[in-house]
Order: C-alpha cells, then structure tokens, then sequence
C-alpha cells in the first residue's frame, strides 16, 4: 500500500523557474558572458555545480563566484515580490499530509528553501534532501534511496512526484512509481514520452489520483 509522497520542489511546489532562468541570464549579461535561452531553459533542473559548466565552461572559481553573486541577488530581489508557491500547494499537501508520510527531494540550495518555502507547509515534510545534502544528486537514484532510508520505507510504498525529464530518470533508475506535473519545465508529452507512470496538468489532481491507485491495491 502507498505510504509515502516525495516531491521535487522547483516546477512542483514552486512557480520561480522563470525567475531561475532569468537569474543566470542577468549574470551572464552583466558579467559579459554569452548565454542562450534555451540552453538555460533545457539544464535548468541540473544543479548549480552541472550548471556551471553546461552554461559558462572552463570559467575560473573568482568567475564563477561573481556569476552567483549576480544571480543570487536578482534571484532575491525578483523572488520577494510576488508568491512563488502554486495556489494549491497549501491544501493538497495538507489534505495528503493526514493520510501520507510526505518527503522532500531537491537540486535546489537549502538557502534558496529556506528563504521562499512557508515555514508552516516545510513542517509537512518528515524528511527533506537539498542539494547539499547528498554526494550525487539526480538524476542519479542515490537521493530517492536515501530520504527512503531515513524514513525506513520501502520503494514499493513510494511515489514521487516531479516536473522534469532528470525527475523521471531518477525515478525510474530507482524503479520507483512517478507522478509528473506538467508544470514546469517539461511538457505533458515529454513526461510521458520519458516514462512516467502518469502525467498530470496540475498538482489539484495529485489528491484524486493518489485515490484512484489506493483503490487498486
């Protein structure tokens, strides 16, 4: 029977892959880099040690720490005007957090979590791996397998839920049950075309088909 619910957070919980997109573009841009759209677009679910070489090469470290600074500070400064957090991120996963044990699994910075993520609905979670938490972050299965360890559950009693293509490997890799969000970075074809066991339009539906499979089993 299904036990536990762990999800990504950008594209999943939180609307700002736009805003991450726009962040490295601003960077680029002041510090006199070229960078294109859609290669941004394409890596933006990597983590932001793969993104810097997919997006600026061979740059030295004092490079590289001016590209974060520049892209951190746009990042804030955009982020803080307006809520980030999907409408109904709020009641689904306090609605699922009374039957479900709820995970968090992330490429994201516990810096960036922190500072967008309501305290209150981070409470939901029993367990969360951030980026920094982990030796080799997806799409490698290593963070599925080890939020699962900390919570002592086996993957047959798990599902995950994503937004993009890396979600599906990962998942897949770790032969565990995914539920994608055609919400972020990857459309609803791309999903399925990548494997995922369904795809959904919003993360309202998650409730009701997590419904559906409970019946089934």
């Amino acid at each position: 029977m299904l036990q536990t619910i762990i999800f990504d957070y950008n594209g999943v919980l939180v609307d700002d892959l736009k805003i991450q997109r726009d962040s490295y573009l601003w960077a680029a841009k002041k510090l006199g880099f070229s960078l294109s759209t859609r290669i941004v677009s394409r890596y933006i679910s990597h983590t932001t040690e793969q993104k810097r070489e997919i997006y600026f090469g061979d740059i030295t470290d004092e490079q590289w720490k001016k590209v974060l600074l520049a892209k951190t500070r746009y990042y804030f400064e955009t982020v803080k005007k307006s809520d980030v957090v999907f409408p109904d991120v709020e009641t689904v996963l306090n609605s699922l957090s009374t039957r479900y044990v709820l995970g968090l699994v992330s490429n994201t910075t516990r810096r960036y979590f922190d500072y967008v993520f309501p305290v209150h609905l981070s409470s939901l979670f029993r367990e969360k791996l951030l980026v920094e938490d982990v030796e080799t972050p997806k799409p490698s299965p290593e963070p599925l397998f080890k939020i699962l360890r900390r919570l002592k559950i086996p993957k047959e009693r798990c599902c995950y839920v994503g937004d993009s293509l890396l979600d599906v490997q990962m998942a897949k890799s770790a032969e565990i049950s995914i539920l994608a969000v055609a919400t972020g970075g990857n459309s609803l074809a791309e999903l399925r075309a990548a494997g995922a066991d369904d795809v959904l339009s919003s993360l309202s539906e998650l409730p009701r088909r997590l419904e559906a499979l409970r019946r089934l089993q």
